[in-house]
């Protein structure tokens, strides 16, 4: 049985029944474990009905309403419950769930929370005609891993304005980067049917526009 005899006489002392006779407690425990097990299928059936493999107290507290018994009220809690041995003079030990005793005027005392801040949005440029705005919504570029230019302008009073402009690193694909080499030495090749193969490719080949300024 789930609930022994034990179990239910402590139960029954603590409500203002003592002295239980071993047959009533015998009985009362069979009747409290078909009981559960009635709530458990109807329970499971939600669960089945909504697609889930994981019970939960909502399915619980359906199989309940269905039994026409007061559902479980409270929260649930994330962290595990703890059982404590009681004993108190019984054959069998009793487990139960220690719960934590909360004292309201402390809790009254201590200081409330801050306040969430509102909801809000705002609306930034991410791009002005190709160009990032350096603002703190946008992410931050890269460093280039070559050295910036540097562009001089005239501004009219006798002194050069230094502008500078940062080299933009051209990065090629591997294919691209083999094909690059397989092409160019077919270029060098003393065979002449290998170097128009090559040379009708590049102008034929629509994907390697990348490899241009290369040629």
């Amino acid at each position: 049985m789930i609930y022994s005899k034990a179990t239910i006489k402590s139960i029954s002392e603590s409500i203002g029944i003592p002295r239980l006779k071993d047959g009533i407690t015998t009985a009362m425990a069979q009747d409290v474990e078909y009981r559960l097990h009635e709530i458990i299928v109807e329970a499971a059936k939600f669960m089945h009905h909504s697609r889930r493999t994981k019970l939960t107290v909502g399915d619980v507290n359906r199989a309940l309403r269905v039994r026409n018994v007061e559902p479980v009220y409270g929260f649930e809690s994330g962290r595990p419950s703890k059982f404590h041995r009681a004993q108190a003079g019984i054959d069998d030990d009793v487990f139960y769930v220690d719960d934590e005793m909360i004292d309201l005027d402390a809790a009254l005392d201590e200081a409330l929370p801050s306040v969430p801040p509102s909801v809000a949005y705002t609306a930034h440029w991410l791009a002005i005609e190709g160009v990032q705005p350096r603002i703190q919504q946008n992410p931050v570029e890269a460093e280039p891993d070559v050295q910036a230019g540097v562009k001089r302008q005239n501004t009219g009073n006798g002194a050069d304005a230094v502008e500078t402009i940062l080299e933009v690193k051209h990065v090629l694909s591997k294919e691209l980067q083999l094909y690059y080499e397989c092409i160019t030495e077919s270029l060098r090749s003393s065979d002449s049917v290998v170097r128009a193969t090559a040379v009708s490719s590049i102008a034929a080949d629509a994907g390697i526009h990348q490899l241009v300024t290369y040629f």
